[in-house]
């Protein structure tokens, strides 16, 4: 079993709140993490900012924010939170040339990578693991997901 909380702090997303849901339980489920539960914050650049400074001393809004949990509850291992920010979401889509859809199913399996230990700023080879199953896993949910 998978659960997913989303809380919408920003307002309207371009993508559905139960599609963002289902992109989440198919990236745990490929990862092998049917017994699992995460909480995700969509929001605001002021929002991300705060938690940026308060948790990572860094005094600007930044895309995606992963807290790590791992607490077993029951069968459940609650993985953390995540949180993004959709006007990042919106301004990186634009500065990188790629759809809203694909930025932010890129932060969103980024943001659960973390949840699952895995951390690109350890080694050039730590980032090289993250980043090609973060490669995959966006091709797989641009697939599924948005038919691209």
């Amino acid at each position: 079993m998978i659960r997913v909380s989303l809380l919408n702090e920003y307002g309207k997303v371009d993508i559905p709140e139960r599609k963002i849901k289902e992109i989440i339980k198919f990236v745990l489920k490929e990862m092998e993490k049917d017994n699992s539960e995460l909480s995700l914050v969509l929001c605001n650049n002021d929002y991300i900012h705060f938690y940026n400074k308060e948790y990572r001393n860094k005094d600007y809004p930044t895309d995606v924010l992963s807290f790590v949990d791992g607490e077993r509850m029951g069968k459940i291992t609650y993985l953390g939170d995540i949180i993004i920010s959709i006007d990042k979401v919106k301004s990186q889509s634009e500065e990188y040339g790629v759809s809203f859809e694909e930025e932010f199913s890129r932060l969103l399996v980024h943001g659960i990578l973390h949840l699952l230990g895995y951390d690109h700023e350890t080694s050039e080879e730590d980032e090289k693991v993250m980043m090609s199953i973060q490669d995959k896993l966006v091709d797989e949910v641009l697939r599924k997901f948005f038919g691209s």
